[in-house]
Order: structure tokens, then C-alpha cells, then sequence
């Protein structure tokens, strides 16, 4: 047993050594997997061991010195390029650097793992729009002006897809109801209506994305309904509920979703979100954009809230990507998300 632990590390050995002397070869490592909270500028805490992006993910650091913000990072090797993990001593630190910006490692239990994450700012490239609302179908388009501060939204018209002849008027864009606040700010104040923007940036909000809402916020509620129960429950997928809809309107329920909205993703997508040369993109003319991750460069989904609970923390939500559309519960994450609102005429 001890030959053949002394002749394992000595291949591990031999592999590194290797590795480190083939410039030819590198290890591509993809930008951590952020969450809603995380923009350019902002230092976040990584301790997800079992995250895609923390504990065993190690990185390999190029010889030359980088800089990123006026940082340069002198660090060595996190990890080999034939992917044999190194192992470190309990309180060693290390420092990867990114285009996007730096990545600090610690050594904990022999194993490297993400410290914090500082993004760097980079240049504000906003997307193209023009081709927001393009569709090679004809869906039925009109406007409806908000009385509350007039802003115009388009709506579109739905068929139930079950065949009958019943249909419904929608926004074709999220409603962006409300002032913008940091998505740092987690404490909210119950007297007014308060929206995040994608980026912590207020032109996203105005152009397509709309506002991101808590599912109190949303619902016109308390925040304490964010981590207790609202007692009325009734109604389900089916409940017809304002929120913070205009009058007349009503949130966007699972029961319309399911019946009026197409079960394939790009039925409801926007070509703003991506170069798809696909017909079928964007056939309802729902209008649908992915959130974004940074300038030019979205998460390819979107969710939105429903008008009912899964839980004390957890409500039913809409997942929006590609190619299909799934409807369930944030129970994991918790009703304090922040997640579009799409309304429906009262009918």
C-alpha cells in the first residue's frame, strides 16, 4: 500500500511538472455564476462550497503578471492545466485574475475555495432594442397608458390553446411600476412602490426589462409577507390578484400562463435577446428579455412572479428559456427574489 501511494503521488508530481512546462496549453474557467445582487463594482462573499464556481474549482495563473482596476496579481498556479487539483496548506491565500475582474482563494481543508470576487467596471455597451417587438407572425398590438405616471406599454392578445375561442390581453413588456432602489437594499419601505433594474441600472427598467419586485412588493403586501404566510390563499393558479397592477388589470396567473402562453420558450422570446434566425422566435409577441448578467450579455431566462404561495418563503414562479417554460416554486431561494410582473386585462 505504501508503493502504491509513493508511486500515485510521484504520477501526480510528474503530471504537474509537465503541465506547468506546456505554455501551449491553459485552462478555460467560465465567469462565476452570480446572482441577481452581483454587478460591476460590487465585492462579493463566495462560501457555496458546492457551487460551480467555488471549493474544487481551481484556476490556473498565468506566468506573466495581469492587471485589472490597477491590480496586479503576482500569484502562482491554483491549478494544473490537465486538471489534477493542487492541494494547499490550511490558511494559504492565492489571486486570480479576469478580464471581468479578480478572484481571491483561500485554503480551507486542503482545498481551494473562492474567497470573494471584485468585478471590475467596465464600459456601459447597452443592446440593441430595435428588435424588441420583431416577429415574422401578426400578433395583434395596441398601447395601454398607465394613468398612474403615464408610461405606455404594448399589449398583445392571447388564444387559449386549447382550442376554444377565448383569449386574453396582456403587456407585451414588464411592468415597470415604482421607484428603483439598489439591489442591496433588502429592507424596504412599505409606503411606496420599490423596483431593482437589471445592473442596478434604471435604463433597463425603461427600456423592456421593467421592474424587478419582490413577491410582497408585487402583490401589493407588507414586506413581512416575504417570510410568513399571507392568509389568503384562496385560489391557486386560477386567483385574480391587482397587486401593483393598474386598475383594471391583474398579475399574470399560473392558469394563464399555462393555457394562453406557448410551452415552447422562443414562442415568447425577444430577438433582442440574441441573433436566433428562427420564425418562430417571438410569435406571440410577448416580447420576452432574458435578464442580464452584464452589458451585452444576458442569463438566457426570465422569470416571473405568480400570484400565489408555495410557502412562508417560497411563492410559484415562471421560468422562461429557450425551449420550454417551467412553472414551480422558489421555496430555495425565497420569496425576497426579485422577479418581473406581467399583467392581464381583467376579462
Amino acid at each position: 500500500m505504501k508503493i502504491f501511494k509513493s508511486v500515485l503521488v510521484l504520477s501526480v508530481l510528474l503530471t504537474m511538472l509537465v503541465a506547468c512546462g506546456d505554455d501551449s496549453s491553459s485552462s478555460v474557467s467560465p465567469e462565476p455564476a452570480g446572482d441577481y445582487s452581483s454587478s460591476s463594482g460590487n465585492l462579493q462573499s463566495s462560501s457555496s462550497k458546492g457551487s460551480k464556481n467555488s471549493s474544487s474549482s481551481v484556476e490556473k495563473q498565468k506566468s506573466s503578471s495581469s492587471s485589472v482596476s490597477g491590480k496586479n496579481s503576482s500569484s502562482s498556479v491554483v491549478e494544473s492545466s490537465s486538471s489534477v487539483y493542487l492541494f494547499c496548506n490550511e490558511g494559504d491565500r492565492d489571486t486570480v485574475v479576469k478580464e471581468w475582474g479578480i478572484k481571491y482563494y483561500r485554503c480551507e481543508n486542503n482545498d481551494w475555495i473562492v474567497d470573494t470576487i471584485v468585478y471590475v467596471d467596465l464600459p456601459k455597451v447597452y443592446p440593441n432594442m430595435d428588435s424588441l417587438f420583431a416577429t415574422e407572425y401578426d400578433p395583434i398590438y395596441s398601447e395601454f397608458e398607465d394613468p398612474r405616471d403615464h408610461q405606455v406599454y404594448r399589449t398583445t392578445i392571447l388564444i387559449d390553446r386549447n382550442g376554444s375561442d377565448k383569449t386574453i390581453e396582456v403587456f407585451a413588456q414588464n411592468l415597470n411600476y415604482g421607484v428603483m432602489i439598489d439591489t442591496s437594499v433588502l429592507v424596504r419601505d412599505d409606503n411606496k412602490v420599490e423596483k431593482y433594474c437589471d445592473l442596478n441600472d434604471e435604463w433597463f427598467c425603461n427600456n423592456g426589462w421593467g421592474g424587478k419586485y419582490a413577491w410582497s412588493e408585487a402583490m401589493g403586501l407588507p414586506a413581512k409577507y416575504d417570510s410568513v404566510l399571507w392568509k389568503d390563499t384562496v385560489g391557486g393558479y386560477t386567483r385574480i390578484h391587482q397587486g401593483i397592477c393598474p386598475d383594471g388589470w391583474h398579475i399574470m396567473n399560473g392558469y394563464e400562463w399555462k393555457n394562453f402562453a406557448s410551452s415552447a420558450g422562443q414562442d415568447l422570446v425577444s430577438k433582442a435577446n440574441w441573433e436566433l434566425n428562427n420564425r418562430y422566435v417571438n410569435s406571440s409577441g410577448m416580447s420576452v428579455l432574458f435578464t442580464m448578467r452584464a452589458y451585452e450579455l444576458n442569463w438566457g431566462q426570465a422569470n416571473f412572479l405568480l400570484p400565489n404561495e408555495s410557502s412562508s418563503i417560497g411563492t410559484y414562479v415562471v421560468t422562461i428559456v429557450e425551449n420550454y417554460v417551467w412553472l414551480g416554486n422558489n421555496d430555495h431561494l425565497g420569496k425576497h427574489i426579485p422577479y418581473s410582473v406581467r399583467c392581464v386585462k381583467d376579462y
